[in-house]
This record gives C-alpha cells, structure tokens and sequence, in this order.
C-alpha cells in the first residue's frame, strides 16, 4: 500500500492512501466508457476525482500568471470576493492549477484571502465529482441487486475494490454482491471548511515547499508504482507531487475516505446525516485526533481557523461558471 504523509511542525505520521497498482484495470476501462457515453450505448459510469487525470480538460480558457499579485487582480476583474461568496454562495470557476512561489510576500490579509480563494474551486469540483458517483449509487441502491446491469456491476466492483470493500465467496473466489450501503459510508464528501483548515495547516497557506513545487498541500508518501515526487531535508522521505491542486486535494479526500483509520471520521458523518444535522467541517475534525502528531492540539488548531476564518460558510456555496471559467496557472 501506498502511505500519506502528514508533516506538521510537530512531527510526521503515517497513512495509508491510495488503491494497489492492480486496482487500476477496471477504472481505466470505464474512463474510456464515460468518454464515449451516451454514442455507443455505454451507461455513464462517474469516475471518482481521485481517477481523472485531466480535471481541467473542459475548461477551453486559460492565463499564465507571473505571481500572487497578478492572481489578485484576476480575481478582482472577476468580482470573486470571499464577502460576496458567503453573502450569495456563488463561486466563479477560476481554477488555479498551481501555486505562485510568492504568496508569502504578500501582505498578511492577501495572502489569507488569496490562498481560500484558489484553492476553493478545486475542493468545490472535488467534492462534486464525488457526488456525482454518490448519487449514482444512491441511485442503484434503491434497486432490486438482479436488476443491476452488467456494466453497472463492474463499475461497483471497481468502486468496492478500490475502497477496501470487495469480498471473494470462500469457495467459488468468485466476488460477492457489492454493499451499496457500506459503500456509500466511504464515497461521501469532506466538508468545505474542514479540507480549507487542512490544506491552511499542513501547507503554511500555500508557502510550504512541498505546496509549492508539488501542489502537495497534504504530503503524500510516493507511492510504490513511483510517480513525480519531492524529497524532505537528507532525502529520507519522498513525498508525493501532484500536476494540480485538483488531484492533490483529491488524493487527500480519498485518504480520508478509504484509511481505516478515520473509521471514526464515517461514523461520525453517517450519524449526523441521519440525524438531520448539518456536516460540517467543525464537528468532523474532531476525529481527526489520529491525523497527526499533535493530536488534540491538532484537532484544537483547525476548529480554531475554522471558526476564525468562517471557513464551514463555504460548505454551502457552488460553483457558478455564469461568473467565469477558466484555468490558471503559474510559470
């Protein structure tokens, strides 16, 4: 298995993250099933976020950009204020792909403002793309398990393989009827304002370099199967680097869903959805003692931005591309 690296000023802990190599067959087979639906008669099959390659790749427009300062004035032209976002829970479709290597130079209420600002349409698109398979099982779960078509049920299998939950029948090894239920405690979405603290804390706002070189505001172990990566002071440690902010907050999400050690973390989700209660990223936290060496003080530090910053206000804004759609990238 692959592992997270949490970094904190603390320490570092480890984590699992990420299916097994192997897994990838079945998802690859259904990126080429989504990519010609609706053609040739192939059911869509929505891929999970931490699965897309290309997340941007609809997204026709793009600026390269020289630095923070310039990304201000782009979201000034576009009228995105975090004001006029809690006040109308409307977001522009601006995609910052990377970050500016210069976030730290900026004055103190810039930077705070820019970093939400960017990295909010990509956590917004993340947990969308997760609700988009969500409902699609929702969907599937409210049917009898024999009117399941074949398609559908390899696509379950993937989504079951990949979280940890495909069983075998001992005796024929043949897979068993995927657990729609049990699935669906694990593909649900990470409240806004709980990945904003996460990605506020474990990056430094954006400055880290790990953030910076390889949009790792997380800090994913390289996996086995390798890939691009970074490597802590003494090259210990290879870090895992991202092409976007995109999949690295995606890669993040999927760690939390998946890990057996945020069991905590789903219980807690399921309950308050039961219950009626909003999930929001405050109360979620809360399980994250295990998520890295501070433990509580952990926990504490992220309620503490959470309620400074208003960050669980953004649990309930959308991505409008009324507002403007494009990608965003930095040299």
């Amino acid at each position: 298995m692959f592992g997270l690296l949490v970094l904190s000023n603390c320490g570092v802990k480890n984590h699992d993250i990420f299916p097994s190599p192997q897994r990838f067959v079945v998802h690859w087979y259904f990126s080429l099933a989504n990519a010609v639906a609706g053609t040739s008669g192939l059911e869509p099959s929505p891929l999970m976020p931490e699965r897309i390659e290309q997340p941007y790749a609809g997204i026709n427009d793009e600026v390269t950009l020289r630095g923070a300062a310039e990304l201000s004035k782009v979201f000034a032209q576009s009228g995105y204020k975090l004001e006029t976002v809690r006040q109308g829970s409307s977001v522009p479709e601006l995609y910052v792909i990377n970050l500016p290597d210069d976030l730290n130079q900026q004055p103190v209420e810039s930077k705070i403002n820019d970093f939400v600002r960017l990295l909010l349409p990509n956590v917004l698109a993340v947990n969308q793309q997760i609700l988009k398979v969500r409902q699609s099982l929702m969907s599937m779960a409210k049917r009898p398990t024999e009117s399941l078509t074949a398609k559908e049920t390899v696509w379950l299998q993937g989504l079951a393989n990949d979280y940890g939950l495909k069983e075998r029948d001992v005796k024929s090894g043949e897979s068993k009827a995927v657990d729609i239920k049990l699935l669906l405690q694990h593909i649900d979405v990470i409240p806004t304002g709980m990945v904003l603290a996460q990605g506020i804390d474990e990056s430094g706002w954006g400055t880290s370099r790990f953030a910076i070189q390889g949009n790792a505001l997380y800090g994913e172990h390289l996996p086995q199967s390798g890939g691009k990566y970074l490597t802590t002071p003494g090259g210990h440690v290879k870090v895992a680097a991202f092409d976007s902010l995109y999949q690295g907050t995606a890669a993040y999400i999927y760690n939390l869903n998946s890990s057996s050690a945020y069991y905590g973390l789903w219980q807690l989700r399921q309950q308050l959805r039961v219950q009626g209660k909003p999930v929001t990223g405050y109360e979620l936290v809360g399980a994250l003692v295990d998520y890295s060496v501070r433990g509580q003080a952990y926990v504490d530090n992220l309620r503490s931005l959470i309620e400074h910053h208003h960050l669980d206000s953004y649990d309930s804004v959308e991505l409008t591309p009324e507002l403007g759609r494009k990608r965003i990238k930095f040299n």
